[in-house]
């Protein structure tokens, strides 16, 4: 990584910049609202990547009855290719681990293959695909899995 990034717990003061980032990022943004939401939420484990005052990106993670799954991960385009994605993956990967959740799993876009390297570089699977997931545009949700502790 060629960038100093701390990864700590989303909170109250990076939800502006994490409806920023999702709005960048994706065609379908959480809002503001929805993002705040999740800090109350039991279940859900999120992540910023920092680097001085800018959110480099964030993970988001719902663990419920032993299983985890990463809803959102999300890169600053400034930040790209430097590691950040990785080590957000890896935090999500150590709270999985922590909390002995059977796997984490998550979808991605069929054209997004610089984001599909990167998970089966990390041990991720493709386990299937989701027809029509996505909208705007329209397109396949690849399904893919992290097993923990030894499950198959």
């Amino acid at each position: 990584m060629s960038v100093k990034i701390i990864i700590e717990p989303l909170a109250e003061r990076h939800l502006a910049q994490a409806a920023q980032l999702e709005r960048e990022c994706f065609s379908d943004p959480w809002s503001l609202e929805g993002l705040r939401a999740e800090l109350t939420n039991p279940n859900a484990r999120f992540l910023a990547a920092v680097s001085g005052e800018a959110m480099a990106g964030y993970l988001g993670l719902h663990a419920v009855c032993g299983e985890g799954y990463i809803a959102n991960l999300a890169v600053a385009p400034a930040f790209r290719r430097q590691g950040v994605a990785r080590a957000l993956l890896r935090a999500g990967a150590e709270i999985a681990e922590k909390e002995k959740l059977e796997f984490l799993s998550l979808e991605v876009r069929t054209s997004n293959l610089p984001a599909r390297r990167l998970y089966e570089s990390e041990g991720y699977v493709h386990i299937g695909a989701r027809p029509g997931f996505y909208t705007n545009p329209r397109e396949d949700g690849e399904i893919y899995t992290k097993r923990f502790g030894g499950s198959l």
